[in-house]
């Protein structure tokens, strides 16, 4: 160990004063950039806890944390709470044994609470708190909305109170995903709900509001709101056709050289029609009245001769009077008349109108190439043409077959009974140069990996101290280099003062140079049979045993 101590000091001592810098400044590099990798590698890894709250509920967690003694973090505007990895679970069930991880709100759990001491008052207002719960927990489950509060204000019934005083109302206050704006269909939802949930709440008594105001549509935008949905039909419907046109011409020209692009008009109408047909009746109750009317009647004359006409004389009692009898009969039949009442419901979203547009680009062809004269020079030459009358008619007829327009107009035709309908159903093909958009250079069409800050951090540092580390190779090979040609300098001025040093011998006699040149001949006969027994053991063995042969 002692001699490595001693030839690092030799190589250090021979090093120069920048090479010396280097390698100090590189080596104290390398231990920042493994001090940094080893604490963040032994730094705990935090996972999420909750995420989506209120600073209320942010504030106990915390104060919870701090009680138990957990490192945390809170990231994203105070909404969510980060926890080590190694006590993610044991939190998780102590915060919910806790109540601190739910919503915040309780719904029906606060009925279970009642008792037989609450007022008729409290119990309502204990409904009513339940009714809201539920309400707010419902509408935090819509895409966008971090947290909901609901208040249902129901006055106490008494005698003084005009009906519109005494029904109830609510307001509705929405924490909203920054960005994000509920559409109108959603408001309507949420007041339909709250309107269904409470009883006696009417819709115009609700009231939604968001981060930035008033949400609540008046009444007198009702039919706004039908048109935004007939909007958003009639444009869904739109880029179905589209896409189908589209598709049917990339099939045709390929892909991206022509553009479709279909309008449609769509109808919700219902319609019923009632018609009376008199010609076809029947006969439902006959009903018969029967009057039979008796009067009387004096008679005429008397005995004849003159004593019945004498007076005191004896005259012979008058007959009894006559009862003249009349008889009438009266009959009363009801009918009832055919009648025939027809309902038609056409389909929802039954297309009323359509236009269709469709751009084709130019073609290119070979034609005649002319002079300054304008006659042929018997040479071709391209040229962009548009496409003919009957080549854009076989392609006007493939797209409107594709997206049923025959069909529609044919159906509205029937329906309506109007046969030109060339103002509501067009169609229009035009040839013209299409843009095409410039080419995107190399570099920003390159695609680059999506790093998180903390591992770019990372990356820099072990950028960092791969460089010096490369750097004080560089210097260290450099000067190994350098300390071997010190030595090799060295060794020769030592070889050449010990050659210096030693006598001049005499020159051998030619005896002793002829022993010299024949021992030296020898040796390299040994060693070229020795290699040739090594190369070929074989051919070596075969000599040898003719030589033993002759030798017999």
């Amino acid at each position: 160990m002692s001699k490595f101590w001693q030839q690092l000091l030799q190589v250090w001592s021979r090093l120069e004063t920048a090479q010396r810098a280097t390698i100090v400044l590189a080596s104290l590099a390398a231990l920042v950039g493994l001090a940094l990798l080893a604490y963040h590698a032994t730094r705990p890894s935090y996972q999420l806890l909750a995420k989506d709250l209120t600073r209320a509920r942010t504030a106990e967690i915390v104060a919870y944390l701090e009680q138990q003694g957990v490192p945390y973090r809170v990231v994203d505007r105070e909404t969510a709470v980060l926890v080590p990895s190694q006590h993610i679970y044991r939190l998780r069930n102590e915060l919910a044994q806790q109540d601190l991880l739910g919503d915040g709100g309780k719904g029906f759990e606060l009925l279970d609470k009642s008792s037989f001491m609450m007022s008729t008052f409290q119990e309502h207002r204990s409904y009513d708190r339940a009714v809201a719960g539920e309400l707010e927990r419902s509408f935090r489950e819509l895409p966008g909305v971090r947290s909901a509060r609901v208040i249902i204000d129901r006055p106490q019934p008494s005698p003084f109170i005009g009906d519109d005083s005494a029904k109830p109302r609510a307001s509705i206050k929405l924490d909203l995903v920054p960005g994000v704006r509920l559409t109108e269909r959603q408001i309507a939802g949420i007041i339909a709900l709250t309107a269904g949930a409470v009883a006696g709440l009417d819709h115009e008594r609700v009231e939604v509001m968001d981060n930035s105001g008033l949400l609540t549509p008046k009444s007198a935008d009702s039919a706004a709101g039908l048109a935004s949905t007939t909007l958003e039909a009639e444009a869904a419907r739109d880029a179905y056709l589209t896409r189908k046109a589209q598709e049917q011409l990339d099939a045709v020209l390929g892909p991206g050289r022509g553009r479709v692009k279909v309008s449609v008009k769509l109808d919700f109408a219902k319609r019923s029609e009632s018609s009376v047909d008199p010609t076809k009746s029947l006969a439902l109750t006959e009903r018969t009245l029967t009057t039979d009317k008796k009067s009387p009647v004096q008679s005429i004359g008397g005995v004849a001769g003159t004593a019945p006409n004498v007076e005191n004389e004896g005259r012979a009692a008058p007959p009894a009077p006559q009862l003249a009898s009349e008889t009438s009969e009266e009959t009363q039949t009801s009918y009832f008349v055919g009648q025939r009442k027809v309902t038609v419901e056409d389909e929802v979203g039954r297309i009323r109108g359509m236009t269709v547009s469709i751009l084709l680009p130019y073609k290119t062809e070979e034609v005649e190439e002319l002079d300054a004269a304008g006659k042929p020079t018997g040479r071709k030459t391209q040229r962009r043409v548009p496409y003919t009358a009957e080549e854009q008619k076989r392609f006007e007829s493939l797209v409107l077959n594709a997206i049923g327009f025959e069909a529609a107009r044919d159906i509205v035709a029937k329906i309506e009974g109007v046969q030109n309908l060339s103002g509501r159903f067009s169609s229009t093909v035009q040839s013209m140069d299409l843009y095409e958009p410039p080419p995107e250079p190399a570099a920003q069409a390159m695609l680059t990996l999506p790093l998180g800050g903390e591992w770019l951090g990372y990356g820099l540092v072990a950028a960092v101290a791969l460089g010096l580390l490369l750097v004080a190779h560089l210097q260290l090979r450099r000067s190994h280099r350098a300390w071997k040609e010190a030595e090799e300098r060295a060794r020769k001025a030592r070889e050449a003062e010990e050659a210096a040093k030693r006598p001049k011998e005499e020159p051998p006699s030619p005896e002793e140079e002829l022993q010299r040149q024949v021992r030296s001949r020898r040796q390299e006969l040994k060693d070229s049979i020795k290699r040739a027994i090594m190369e070929d053991p074989n051919a070596a063995a075969a000599i040898v045993r003719r030589w033993l042969y002759e030798q017999e």
